[in-house]
Parts: structure tokens; C-alpha cells; sequence
């Protein structure tokens, strides 16, 4: 910790040797003590970022060993265990890049090489958090509206095709940005804001509406109380990328217009590392019996909370005996 912020105080305040290499060196005032300012308030956001990730990383490891190991899997189950892998390689690559890769390479003289590995290891796993959540949405709104197709027609692999289909796209996008960066990159900031811009036009139109049909569907009291518990995780998850995780991607895009300070691009960075810690707690708190006699443990609220839908599958298989 005393190296980091050794490093960080040293840092050359004019360097771009590559896109948020030096987030916290790409401060432009003319004002020394407005500078000064900025200076203190970034050196104090990355040390949050570190004790947010170190955090994060232990909750989301966590939620995979339990999701991975210790729980019957399902199709949804799946889609939770990949968002939680995603969360814990970006939470792990800021803590690499801030602590790790940017001081090595400042001091051995390799500005790009290493700390592109671990550039691409955070574009991937971004990328992948925000298309698994639009994937998981979709997935959601299907299961609501289609319920009998979801439950009796749909592929039963299908949600491991997908997260396939989803760590490929990212780790093709993320190489193909890295790549550009590492061959033509000359100062030219905007090249690192083209993969944010394809997230963007992605995720956010197909995340809203569908975060916006949950709200709907969490707000009927009819379907609150069958299957309120699962549906507000999704919703409150969904609604904490939104407005915590997905800003990243305007700031970057903002930044490298020279729009805003580059405060603000270290700023979303933490509440998009807040995003991905804050789940393993929110499937903890919304998934909980407040009222029951027995403190559960996480591994039991994970099994009653993301195997709801398998009740509600049997509920619409099996016919109303009441009626014969």
C-alpha cells in the first residue's frame, strides 16, 4: 500500500502511454492548488477502489465456490455463477493494473505490453458482466410473459450457449480493441472508447426496457408473491449496473472528447468496481428469511432464492388437483 501511494504521488502528470495507464495522471489545470485538489481527491478514490475490489473479489469468490461447487446447477444458476466470475476478473485486474502492472512497468520501462494483458483482461470481463445481465434480463422478461414456452419448450443448454457466446464476443472485442491501441495508438485517447460505444449501443436499449417490464412485474402484487424474492434480486442488480457500472462507459466516451475532467472518469470507475462487489450482498439481503427462527447461511438463501423457479416449473406442469 505505502509503495502504491509512493508510486501514485510520483506519477507523471502529462504521460498517455496508454489509455487509463495513468488515470490518475490525466489532470489538466491551470490552477496549481485546483490541481493539488484533484490530485488528492483521485489519490483517495483509488485507495477506495483497492479496498472496494479487495472486498468484492473475496464476496464474489465466495458466490463461486458456492454457485460452482456446493449447489445443484440450473439454467439460471448458470447465468449468476459466469456474472460472478466476470465480477471477480474485473475486480482482480484494477487491483493488478493500480498496484501491480503500473509500477512494474514504470519501473522496467514496458508501458504497453503488460499493462495491455491485464487492459484486455478488464475489457473482456466488463464487456461480459454487461452482456450476461442483458442476457439474464431478457431471460427474466421471457420467463414472465412466456412462462410455459421458458419452462417446457426452452433448450436445455441453452444458457451455457450463451455464456459461451458471450465470453467469445467479449474477448474478441477486447482483443480487437487492445490490438488497434497497441499498433496505432499515438496519444489518440478515442481509440480506447470504441469497445464502451459497442457496449452501449448493445446492452442499454435491450437492459432498460427489459429492467423496466421487471419493475412493472415486481410492482403487480400478484406476482410479488410468487416469485417476489427472485425478481427483486434481478431487478436490484440490474438497477445497481444502471446506475453504478454503466456510466463507465459515457465518462470514457466524455472523457476522450475532453468534455469532462478526468476526475470524473476515476470516479466511475469506483462506482463500476462498487457494482461489481455489491452483489454477493444483494443476494444475501433480498434472498434472507427476516423473520426465520434459524440464521441461514449463504449457501442455503442461494439454493431457495435462485432455484425458485424450478417450484414455479412444477407448479405449471402439474395439473390442479382441486379441479378433478
Amino acid at each position: 500500500m505505502d509503495a502504491a501511494l509512493e508510486y501514485h504521488d510520483n506519477l507523471n502528470y502529462n504521460d498517455t502511454s496508454f489509455p487509463i495507464e495513468d488515470i490518475s495522471s490525466r489532470i489538466t489545470s491551470d490552477n496549481g492548488s485546483e490541481q493539488r485538489f484533484f490530485h488528492e481527491l483521485e489519490t483517495f478514490t483509488i485507495m477506495s477502489i483497492f479496498v472496494i475490489c479487495i472486498l468484492g473479489a473475496v464476496g464474489n469468490g465466495i458466490i463461486i465456490w458456492l454457485l460452482g461447487f456446493r449447489i445443484k446447477r440450473n439454467p439460471f444458476i448458470t447465468y449468476i455463477l459466469n456474472l460472478a466470475v466476470a465480477d471477480f476478473g474485473l475486480l482482480v485486474s484494477w487491483i493488478i493494473i493500480l498496484f501491480v502492472s503500473k509500477p512494474f512497468d514504470k519501473r522496467y520501462k514496458f508501458p504497453t505490453i503488460i499493462s495491455a494483458l491485464f487492459y484486455f483482461l478488464f475489457l473482456s470481463m466488463y464487456g461480459a458482466g454487461q452482456f450476461l445481465l442483458t442476457a439474464i434480463s431478457i431471460d427474466r422478461c421471457v420467463a414472465i410473459f412466456f412462462p410455459l414456452w421458458h419452462q417446457c419448450r426452452r433448450p436445455a443448454h441453452l444458457s451455457t450457449v450463451v455464456c459461451v457466446v458471450i465470453w467469445v464476443l467479449s474477448s474478441l472485442l477486447s482483443m480487437i480493441t487492445v490490438s488497434i491501441i497497441m499498433i496505432y495508438f499515438n496519444g489518440n485517447l478515442i481509440l480506447f472508447s470504441y469497445q464502451f460505444m459497442v457496449n452501449a449501443v448493445l446492452c442499454l436499449p435491450l437492459m432498460t426496457s427489459a429492467t423496466l417490464a421487471l419493475f412493472i412485474k415486481v410492482c403487480s402484487k400478484a406476482q410479488q408473491q410468487r416469485r417476489g424474492k427472485l425478481l427483486t434480486i434481478i431487478l436490484v442488480t440490474l438497477l445497481c449496473f444502471l446506475f453504478l457500472a454503466f456510466p463507465l462507459n459515457v465518462i470514457v466516451i466524455l472523457r476522450y472528447y475532453n468534455y469532462i475532467h478526468s476526475y470524473f472518469e476515476v470516479c466511475a470507475l469506483a462506482l463500476s468496481c462498487l457494482n461489481s462487489s455489491v452483489n454477493p450482498m444483494i443476494y444475501f439481503l433480498v434472498g434472507r428469511q427476516r423473520k426465520a427462527r434459524q440464521k441461514e447461511s449463504l449457501k442455503v438463501i442461494l439454493q431457495k432464492v435462485f432455484r425458485e423457479e424450478e417450484g414455479c416449473a412444477e407448479e405449471l406442469q402439474t395439473p390442479d388437483e382441486t379441479q378433478l
